[in-house]
């Protein structure tokens, strides 16, 4: 693949890493599914990420993720674009799930670093590598080291950016500094996603492209007007969406996140089901207190 930023402009704005929804069955619900991304995209979401975390894909089987894409991209009909994250612990999976995305027609691949076991750079790299050359379509490396455990350098991105097809990072960590070294050492050309949604004004304001996260799929709005009033050199309003999507945050993270989200989601009218076991299953007198917070916020649209 030859490294070219003619078709990059696509990828900005504000992007739902989607919840993924269920049916009474455990299965994944395509009528939901379309529903929630009709929903988010008429919100003004700028594309879609799945299978990441927020998306329980590491909960999932192959043959889940894939068809997850395959609903989502026949629902978005090219109208966003579809990241489909395909990271694994294992190459061979990453690689399988790499070649699928290119052929239902995903805009990009993403993939966090390879955790559990403990590689050294040069295996997270060949294994960057590996995905890159196993299809034809972009990759979007991931860091997130709070939850693989793998904190790589600057240097370390560095040297990522300079392979043919792997065009940028989505970036989930608060450390703006880092996020501000990886761009300078990377240059223009790579870019780069703000990952946490209580610093996506931060992450804009040192020069992310746009904005990967979880809270998009229960407040897309709020962001995407503050993406808008940043680009408009309003940052003093911007600032005021910031504080008051972090207050939703600040109560989000008395929970799981993924198991807010859902009841969240499951009062705005999208019966997305619960998430999968050992993921946090909330009990009556939690979803009555999460209903009691929602309603202090008029923008989550509870019903």
């Amino acid at each position: 693949m030859t490294k070219t930023t003619s078709n990059y402009e696509q990828f900005k704005g504000i992007i739902p890493a989607l919840i993924t929804p269920y049916g009474a069955d455990g299965g994944i619900s395509d009528s939901v599914t379309r529903q929630l991304v009709r929903h988010l995209i008429s919100q003004g979401a700028a594309g879609f990420y799945l299978s990441g975390s927020t998306g329980e894909g590491f909960l999932q089987s192959t043959e889940e993720r894939q068809q997850l894409l395959e609903i989502v991209i026949d629902e978005v009909k090219n109208e966003v674009p579809v990241i489909a994250h395909v990271g694994a612990m294992d190459t061979a999976t990453a690689v399988q799930l790499t070649r699928h995305a290119h052929t239902a027609g995903a805009a990009a691949v993403s993939a966090v670093t390879p955790f559990y076991y403990k590689h050294g750079p040069e295996q997270v790299m060949r294994h960057y590598i590996d995905i890159v050359e196993a299809a034809d379509i972009p990759l979007i490396a991931y860091h997130i080291p709070g939850l693989t455990g793998s904190n790589a350098s600057v240097d370390f991105y560095k040297e990522l950016s300079q392979v043919d097809g792997i065009i940028g990072l989505k970036f989930t960590s608060t450390n703006v500094f880092e996020m501000q070294q990886i761009m300078d050492s990377c240059g223009e050309d790579f870019l780069v996603f703000n990952g946490p949604d209580e610093i996506c004004l931060a992450g804009l304001t040192m020069g992310a492209c746009g904005a990967i996260g979880s809270t998009y799929n229960i407040m897309t709005a709020p962001f995407t007007e503050l993406y808008r009033l940043f680009h408009a050199g309003k940052l003093e309003e911007a600032r005021t969406i910031q504080y008051e999507v972090n207050r939703v945050i600040r109560e989000l993270l008395r929970y799981d996140f993924i198991a807010f989200e859902r009841e969240i989601l499951r009062l705005q009218g999208f019966e997305v089901g619960s998430p999968r076991k050992p993921i946090q299953q909330l009990t009556d007198a939690q979803r009555a207190d999460i209903y009691e917070v929602a309603k202090r916020f008029s923008f989550l649209n509870v019903k």
